[in-house]
């Protein structure tokens, strides 16, 4: 009975309903049906492009774990000490006058470069040249006085040998004689110290360096000891460091250090150890080393602090990873090697660590291939691929 009535429920609305909204009716559910179609076709195009749903890595790759691999290598290894100190200058001196005067001119520019024996300071020199033409003609007059009373005694010699002179009138003239030879022989002197000297008015540069700053001016009097201008060797510098007690017997003279300092973090200047202290010091138990310093450039300044790094030993051909390989565990650490595409584990024993490599002890050889990265997503036995 009730599907009856609803029969004829529908059919009497059906009867009653216009043409009209019987046509939107049917527009609309055909409108319906398309927008429907449109976004499955929509939502089929997405996934073919995106590869949605995701899939795992091994599934992607018939269960291969990308990694990227690396050779055990073998490399020398520098064992090392480290070290602070500062860079001192192998030569330093202040610039001073040794005779009184007034500065005429300055001959170099302040930080400049100069080499040894060239002119730096001209002294006002009129006085000592005025001195010195008149002790050369006093030089001149007294030889000629001497060649005259060399004269008068050879004649005064003669006459008393030949009993026609006395012999107080020789012993005069061979003294007088005498005394003008004295006399040239003083003069002689007095000149070699006026050109002293007058060399001393010109002050040259005793070694080959950088000039500082001048603290004097043109036309200034100064005194002997007068500070006038620092002057420093650059081309080597020394720097003095000390390095733990444990060290003793193996820093010796000849070895070579690595020198870097905050202006140059990154470029290492290459220096040899010419002292290293028989004494060791007792408030840091502690051993004074020394090295020269290689400065091309001139880019080293004295007094600037330097990081140094010593050799102290060198292992040659020593097996050796990138460091990241390393897998930490509760007894140390353990490398995965590769083979027949397994990886599989190893516990190593290593040594000495640089930045980004590691020797390796024990535990893998020379030519093996191990896992570097992606080792994290690994378990013993898992087949892997690598990225390279």
């Amino acid at each position: 009975m009730t599907e009856h009535i609803n029969f004829r429920l529908k059919t009497a609305k059906t009867m009653f309903m216009k043409p009209e909204s019987r046509r939107d009716d049917a527009l609309t559910a055909r409108s319906a049906v398309s927008a429907a179609m449109a976004a499955i076709l929509f939502l089929l195009a997405v996934v073919s492009t995106t590869g949605w749903p995701p899939v795992s890595a091994k599934a992607a790759d018939n269960s291969c774990i990308p990694v990227e691999t690396a050779k055990v290598v073998e490399m020398d290894l520098e064992r090392t000490v480290q070290g602070i100190g500062t860079l001192e200058a192998i030569q330093q001196v202040m610039i001073r006058p040794e005779v009184n005067g007034v500065i005429e001119s300055v001959h170099f520019r302040e930080g400049s470069r100069v080499k040894k024996g060239d002119l730096l300071f001209s002294m006002d020199d009129n006085k000592i040249i005025d001195q010195l033409q008149a002790r050369q003609a006093a030089l001149a007059e007294a030889r000629a006085n001497l060649e005259n009373a060399e004269l008068v005694y050879n004649r005064r010699e003669r006459l008393y040998r030949q009993k026609l002179g006395t012999e107080e009138a020789r012993d005069e003239a061979r003294a007088k004689y005498r005394a003008l030879s004295a006399t040239i022989d003083r003069i002689k002197a007095e000149i070699e110290g006026i050109k002293e000297t007058l060399a001393d008015t010109k002050i040259k540069a005793p070694f080959a360096g950088i000039i500082g700053e001048r603290y004097v001016d043109p036309g200034e009097w100064v005194d002997i000891g007068t500070r006038l201008a620092p002057l420093v060797e650059t081309d080597r510098l020394k720097i003095a460091f000390t390095i733990p007690e444990k060290y003793l017997g193996q820093a010796k003279t000849g070895q070579t250090i690595k020198l870097r300092t905050p202006a140059f973090p990154d470029r290492d200047f290459i220096g040899a150890v010419y002292f290293v202290s028989p004494l060791i010091r007792e408030d840091t138990r502690s051993l004074m080393v020394k090295a020269y310093v290689d400065n091309p450039n001139l880019r080293l300044s004295p007094g600037g602090f330097g990081a140094v790094e010593l050799i102290v030993d060198i292992l040659e051909q020593k097996p050796v990873v990138p460091e990241e390989a390393l897998v930490p565990t509760r007894t140390g650490y353990m490398i995965y090697t590769i083979k027949d595409g397994k990886a599989l584990g190893r516990d190593v024993k290593i040594g000495l660590r640089h930045p980004g490599t590691v020797e390796i002890r024990k535990g893998v050889t020379p030519g093996e291939t191990i896992i570097k990265s992606g080792h994290i997503a690994v378990s013993e036995g898992d087949t892997v691929c690598s990225q390279q």
